[in-house]
Formats: C-alpha cells, structure tokens, sequence
C-alpha cells in the first residue's frame, strides 16, 4: 500500500518545531495583551469576494496565489490569504463599531497562498497578527510598528531593520499614478509581463515587483505627491517612533502587495533569510471599511509568518515536560500513577511509562525527554514512603519524603 504523504507546500509542525511554534504563540499573546489587544478567530474561507474587493484584483495574490473553488450550493469560497480582510468582515457584520470606540484584536492561524514552495514559504502557513480599527492617530501607527519591533525582540531575534513609508490617500495616489505612469511608459519593454499589465491597471503595483529593474530605483517618490494634512501625519509617526525608541530607515519604494493599504505602511527585515527578508509587516488601511462596509473608520494592523520567525529563533524552552517518572518493580506502578495526578494537578508536566522498565532503560528515556528532573521510584523507597529526586542539569540527587515532591519541584524550577 502506498504511504500517504502530506500535500506539497503544507508541513507538519512536530518535535523541535513544535517547540518553536507554541514559544512564538505564548510570546506573541503576551505582547498582544500587554497592548490591550483581545483574540479573534475567523473561518479559514470566505467568499471569494471579500478578498478580491478587500486585496484588490489586480495584486499577485488574488490573481495568481488564491485556492477558490466553488461548494456544493455553487457558491465561489476561497480559503483565507490573509487575515486582515476576515477581521475587517467580522468587525463590519457585528456592528462592534457601535459597541466600542477603538477594537484592538490580535489573531493566530492558518493561511493559504498558492506560491512555490521554499524555506520559509509555504502553501498554507500559519500567521500572527493585530487589527487596531477605529483610531486615526499617528501615535497609535507608531505604537503598532514599536508593538511588533518589541516582539521580535522578545523573541530573542537580531539584526532588524524598520522600514517605512507614507503611501498617502486614494486622491494623493491618484496624482501619483500619473507621474509613475508617465515614468515608466517609455520603459515599458523592459519591464516583466506582469509590470506591463499592472502599469495600466495600478502602476503602484510596478513598485512591488519580485523582479529588480534596473531603473525602479530612480521612480517617482510618493513623498512628493503628498497633502500637507498627509505629509504632517507622517512626520508625527516619525517623531513618535523615535520617542519609542525605534530605530528606523525610510522606504520611498515601499507599496506592500495589498490594495487597501493607504498612509503609513511599513516592514521589518532581516538579512538572515536572503531573498525571504520581511519578517512583519503592515500599515494604515482607512479605506478598506470603507470599500466592504461604507464605514469611514480607520484602521492599522500588521501580520508575521510563524514559520519565517521559526527560522530566526535561536533561543526557545527545549524541554516539553518538567519530570521523568521512573518505577521499577511492579508493586510501585499504582503509587507511580499517583504521583503522577499528583503532579500535574499542581501544573507540573510530567511523562511515565507504563511500561515495566530497568533504570538504564529509564534515564535513556529521561535524556531523551531532555527532562530536568527524574523521580525514581522503587520498592525500597515505596517501603520508606520516599522517592529519589534527580536533578540532571546538576546532576545531583535526594531522597525526599512523598508529601514535599511537589514543594521540592517547584522550589528548583
């Protein structure tokens, strides 16, 4: 019979990534919270129309990366490519915009992208995130990007570079296309197949392009085009991140791949994963309530791949129980699962076999496990209402009386 193996582009996350994950899930709601932010979870597929009006037609994801397909009632679903249209929805059909003047959610999940598969890219990958809807403030912009510089840090990840920049409003961006259409429009030939149709349909999207021109470089800055009122906000977001202590460069070519991006957008980069250097990234999207609610309500968010930060994280718990328990001699096992409810009653993780075992058996299982205790059990210390504590880190043991085994675990960790 043949084996049946994971579909290309997805990956089971097991053994030391497993450990990384649920390291980057604690962390990340620690920070999340620590902003005031509260979970939200939404249906991993939509209607296929959510993400072409929210992303945008003409971006790589929705015409090129989505999985859509139609259900049993004919109806168009794709599995979610992202997440920030999905909050959007969900803050839209609950009417939480008259619940609460500013919504701070932060969110954790599968995404999916039809994308060649490579380290760190995945066809279905697992994202964090935070969605502030509601405030206009460029203080709040600041604090977001400060919030996700803050958690790699936490993460024990180096070498970052903040980059940022001001993509202005709908009318600045309209001005902006033009001079970005009459630059390119000599150069046309030179540009890939896809920049040829994205100069008609949305010349911004020329800057985002996966392929280096020569000449990209010396494009029309937005900068130029923008509205005093603009202009102010982005210098306030400057100031402020430089008040939060957030060393930063600034983008002119920076656009992000989605359509509903508008002001400040903004990356953290890293140059530990070559061409794969974004680890987070996001910005300002006032005008995306807009376009699936009629709703002026502003908003600021940002995401980062799971498995991106998997790749960068160096430092993480490498042990995913506490103690080892080991009984020898069949008269103990009954004693041994005892002190095993006992244990994890007081939160301390703990493996038994149970299975009959001699010790060179059980400390090979203990190293294994990389445990920091082993609680050794056998028919002498049962007779004495005792069990022997092994610290492996010290390597160093006690006997100690039944009653103080969870006094003595939690005194040591």
């Amino acid at each position: 019979m043949q084996l049946i193996k994971a579909v290309r582009g997805t990956k089971d996350i097991i053994g030391e990534d497993a450990l990384k994950y649920n390291y980057i899930s604690d962390i990340s709601k620690q920070v999340f919270e620590s902003y005031g932010c509260q979970f939200i979870k939404t249906p991993i597929f939509e209607e296929t129309d959510l993400f072409k009006r929210g992303i945008g037609e003409a971006t790589d994801v929705v015409e090129k990366e989505m999985y859509t397909f139609k259900d049993r009632g004919d109806r168009s679903i794709t599995l979610r490519p992202e997440n920030t249209a999905s909050v959007v929805r969900s803050y839209l059909e609950n009417a939480i915009y008259a619940k609460e003047d500013v919504s701070r959610f932060y969110y954790n999940g599968s995404m999916f992208r039809y994308e060649r598969p490579q380290a760190g890219r995945q066809r279905e990958f697992n994202q964090i995130g935070v969605e502030v809807l509601g405030e206009k403030s460029p203080i709040l912009d600041a604090e977001i990007i400060a919030m996700g510089y803050k958690l790699l840090q936490k993460l024990g990840i180096t070498d970052l570079e903040v980059r940022i920049n001001c993509i202005g409003s709908n009318a600045s961006r309209t001005e902006y296309r033009k001079k970005l259409l009459e630059y390119f429009k000599p150069m046309k030939e030179e540009l890939c197949e896809d920049c040829k149709n994205r100069l008609e349909r949305n010349p911004l999207r020329v800057l985002d392009c996966k392929i280096d021109h020569a000449k990209m470089e010396d494009a029309p800055s937005i900068i130029d085009s923008l509205f005093e009122e603009e202009r102010a906000h982005y210098e306030a977001v400057k100031k402020y991140l430089t008040i939060f202590g957030i060393p930063f460069v600034e983008d002119p070519g920076l656009v992000r791949g989605l359509d509903y991006y508008s002001s400040t957008v903004f990356e953290i980069v890293t140059n530990k994963l070559g061409s794969q250097g974004t680890v987070l990234g996001g910005g300002r999207y006032d005008n995306l309530l807009k376009q699936l609610g009629d709703k002026d309500i502003p908003a600021f968010g940002f995401a980062s791949g799971i498995e991106r930060i998997m790749m960068l994280l160096e430092e993480y718990p490498k042990k995913s129980t506490d103690v080892y328990l080991a009984w020898l001699g069949e008269n103990t096992l009954e004693k041994a699962m005892e002190i095993t409810a006992l244990l994890r009653e007081n939160n301390i993780k703990v493996s038994v076999d149970y299975h009959s075992k001699g010790m060179k058996s059980h400390m090979k299982k203990a190293d294994k496990l990389n445990t920091k205790y082993c609680i050794i059990l056998g028919e002498d210390e049962l007779a004495k209402n005792v069990v022997i504590l092994k610290n492996f880190e010290t390597r160093e043991q006690e006997e100690i009386s039944m009653e103080n085994i969870v006094r003595a675990i939690k005194g040591g960790k």
